[in-house]
């Protein structure tokens, strides 16, 4: 027998303080994993509650003259009507799909569809949303176009036109121009186009929490010659198609409206009303179900990054001061020289600005780190870390937000975008990465330079407002990915160690999203 080895039978004796952290450890991994296993459940029964939700209904997909359009219906029933749904800016058919379910329930066909330079619309909108000469008249001749070409085809004996937001002023004017349709519901309404008697049937609902709308829409009443409208109330009469009425949902936000259950009733009672009819309802709550899935999967990855090996290398320490003085003017250089100078990437104005602005940003902060960074960057990427995290972003939330939220999986007329956009947001995203990961104060740096990023994109829009107010938007997008998407890929990338990998993925999933959720506009 050699002199180290142990007698069979022999108990291992584990030294009290190593055997207590090792049962301590293990007693946590077991925890893990029974979380693990309960997000797994919870996500699989929400996807399950979404998937049944539309048990009893079909939904198909066809082009009016381009403009992709949604049909949701009752298979094998004679419909009752049709019900006509349009998004707001920069939405699409998926933000309006829980009233389009609601309302199929009840026996309706419900028809969604994409404006000009939303979701999966292959043409580009131009001019000011704000005035009825500019991209406002477009979306009218748009939706008569949709209007006429339904009414025509089915010849129902009821149809309404229900509008959010921005759609809200194209519903009413588009009502006002057809007398065949029996009523418009504006949500989140802020139209001056409502007159005493056009169009027929007026119902405006707002959220809760959204007060300067609620007030719009008593002013807008007061406009038409009521005095002293209240929420709540029927001015009119239904004999004469008058009937104007405001009203608000309860714990609601501009969104939140879009996807309450509340909305749902009120639109089936409002629809019960106007046909002296009583149809069951039958509610949904896809955007509770939709959250619970979307964030069951989002908290299994942060718990899965447990069982992740810790790759650990040294932190860089960085002046401050070389840090602020090259970020400062990486913030403040751009705009004007953006102002003054045009790079040609793509045609559409907010998505060039956005490439070119990314570009120049990341040039200018190169110099605010060692090169001795960049030579070690691509040494330790990770295929099947990068593969992972692209197909988490793009292709797990990406099929969740296309088909509840609003489009995101990538439609072939985006794809020339999305490379185009690809030259702008994969430095950037790689180098917002090395400042998360190798830095001892990465987590404050990162998010500092979020900031200037913000900042400089915001004075980018003062200064060419008329352009790059969609680049407004994209701002939001952006503070979303980071919170989302940014926050895995920095836990991910941190444990794993893998700066490219992760930069790699968030570049490109950044790309993905400002190609598929930002409006096409061009001049």
């Amino acid at each position: 027998m050699e002199e180290n080895a142990v007698p069979l039978g022999t108990r291992l004796r584990i030294p009290a303080r190593k055997g207590k952290l090792y049962l301590l450890k293990s007693s946590k991994n077991s925890i893990y994993k029974v979380f693990c296993l309960l997000l797994i459940l919870i996500a699989l029964f929400a996807f399950g509650k979404l998937y049944f939700t539309e048990k009893n209904l079909m939904s198909v997909r066809e082009f009016v003259n381009k403009t992709p359009v949604t049909l949701t219906f009752k298979d094998n029933i004679k419909t009752k009507g049709i019900v006509f749904l349009a998004h707001g800016f920069a939405g699409s058919t998926s933000f309006m799909r829980p009233m389009a379910v609601a309302i199929a329930e009840a026996g309706y066909l419900t028809v969604r569809f994409d404006f000009l330079g939303h979701g999966r619309h292959p043409l580009p909108y131009s001019g000011d949303i704000t005035t009825i000469d500019g991209a406002t008249q477009k979306f009218v001749n748009q939706t008569n176009e949709i209007i006429s070409h339904y009414l025509i085809k089915y010849s129902p004996s009821f149809s309404m036109i229900i509008g959010h937001s921005m759609a809200s002023d194209i519903i009413i004017r588009s009502a006002s121009l057809n007398p065949s349709l029996n009523s418009a519901v504006a949500i989140s309404a802020y139209t001056d186009a409502l007159k005493a008697k056009e169009p027929k049937n007026v119902l405006i609902l707002n959220g809760q929490w959204e007060p300067q709308l609620r007030s719009k829409s008593l002013e807008i009443l007061q406009n038409i010659g009521i005095d002293n409208p209240k929420e709540g109330r029927l001015y009119g009469t239904l004999d004469s198609n008058t009937i104007r009425k405001v009203d608000f949902i309860e714990n609601a936000d501009h969104v939140g409206v879009l996807y309450s259950v509340r909305t749902q009733r009120e639109l089936l009672d409002w629809i019960n009303f106007l046909k002296k009819d009583e149809q069951i309802f039958i509610g949904n709550n896809i955007g509770i179900w939709t959250g619970i899935l979307f964030f069951s999967i989002f908290f299994l990855i942060i718990l899965l990054t447990k069982f992740l090996p810790q790759k650990t290398l040294g932190k860089y320490q960085f002046s401050y001061m070389r840090f602020f003085s090259i970020n400062i003017i990486a913030c403040a250089l751009p705009p004007l020289i953006l102002y003054n100078f045009t790079f040609k990437f793509v045609d559409f104005p907010a998505h060039n600005h956005l490439i070119s602005q990314m570009i120049l940003i990341s040039i200018i902060l190169f110099f605010s780190l060692p090169l001795t960074q960049f030579k070690e960057l691509t040494k330790s990427f990770n295929f099947p870390l990068f593969a992972f995290l692209f197909s988490l972003f793009c292709i797990v939330f990406g099929s969740i937000l296309d088909n509840y939220v609003s489009s995101f999986l990538l439609a072939r007329v985006r794809v020339p975008l999305f490379f185009s956009c690809l030259i702008g947001t994969i430095p950037l995203m790689v180098l917002m990465q090395m400042y998360y990961d190798n830095y001892s104060n990465g987590w404050i740096v990162g998010n500092i330079f979020k900031l200037f990023l913000i900042i400089s994109l915001s004075a980018s829009i003062l200064l060419n407002i008329s352009q790059l107010f969609i680049v407004g938007y994209a701002i939001i997008l952006f503070l979303t990915f980071a919170l989302v998407f940014g926050f895995l890929a920095n836990i991910i990338g941190r444990k794993y160690n893998n700066t490219f990998s992760a930069g790699l993925a968030n570049g490109i999933a950044l790309a993905w999203t400002f190609s598929t959720a930002l409006p096409l506009y061009v001049n």
